[in-house]
């Protein structure tokens, strides 16, 4: 009896056709989205197992948060309190998802060794899963944004529906943060720690708890960041301050080039994590 055919993967192969494996291996992560879906929803019920407000006690922590800072940032910039308030719940919220897809998106694959090695799949599950778990979060911390934005009278109305392409960019950068983060995290140890450290120091020069023309004629200094935009993009449409055509421009701009990083160094590196975890 003849042996069985086997198919070997080897240097070569992979250097010939590296953006189609990528492109095949990210469709099939795709394909399996009741499997990333179940683990995003698991993982946030592990992480607040026996806990009777569970994943609300973020909720909780940054609603208690918004509201000293509100009260004392608006007196400190002398703006009316219903005025900042919305501005800075909104912008923390935001802020909460940026800094949660940065540091957690580091650990991506780190966080998910035991699955890479025991289970047959694209690693390209545990990218969206962790998009995933995240977008969760965010409809919780949803409720404060929307319990303020009617204490304070703000009524965003049609223009409102303009934050959701925003928000589906913010989760696409998510998506290539954590491809790309999470590649050198898998091979570099000290990318979490340095992510982490560098997000505390982000926001206080993004336009988060400040705003852009509080700067004068030096706002040039915020447009120059990409956070700023891609926070803007939301935030503006949810306080009816219409819908910022030159952040969604600029933010769709760092979208395409983050998701080229992410995808190049998926399709040349993707096969290597196994070895680095």
């Amino acid at each position: 009896m003849s042996a069985p055919a086997m198919l070997v993967h080897d240097a070569r192969s992979r250097g010939r056709h590296p953006w189609r494996g990528a492109m095949a291996d990210a469709a099939g992560a795709l394909g399996l989205v009741e499997l990333w879906l179940t683990m995003g929803w698991y993982d946030v019920r592990q992480r607040y197992s026996r806990s009777v407000f569970g994943p609300f006690w973020v909720t909780i922590s940054l609603a208690v948060f918004v509201a000293g800072l509100g009260v004392t940032y608006a007196a400190l910039f002398r703006v009316p309190v219903f005025t900042y308030l919305p501005y800075v719940t909104v912008g923390m919220v935001l802020w909460s998802l940026i800094t949660a897809l940065l540091n957690e998106g580091a650990a991506t694959f780190t966080a998910a060794t035991a699955a890479i090695k025991q289970m047959p799949a694209p690693i390209g599950i545990h990218v969206l899963r962790v998009v995933w778990r995240n977008l969760i979060i965010l409809a919780h911390n949803a409720v404060i944004v929307l319990l303020v934005l009617l204490a304070c009278g703000v009524r965003p109305g049609w223009v409102g529906l303009a934050a959701m392409p925003g928000l589906v960019l913010l989760l696409l950068n998510g998506i290539g943060w954590s491809v790309t983060l999470g590649l050198v995290g898998a091979r570099f140890r000290d990318m979490m720690p340095l992510v982490a450290n560098a997000t505390q120091m982000l926001l206080f020069v993004t336009p988060v708890l400040w705003r852009a023309e509080d700067l004068g004629t030096r706002r040039v200094l915020a447009e120059l960041n990409p956070l700023f935009h891609l926070i803007e993009i939301v935030r503006a449409p949810l306080l009816g301050a219409g819908f910022p055509m030159e952040s969604f421009a600029v933010a769709t701009i760092v979208t395409l080039l983050n998701l080229g990083l992410a995808f190049a160094l998926y399709a040349r590196l993707r096969w290597r994590v196994a070895y680095w975890l």
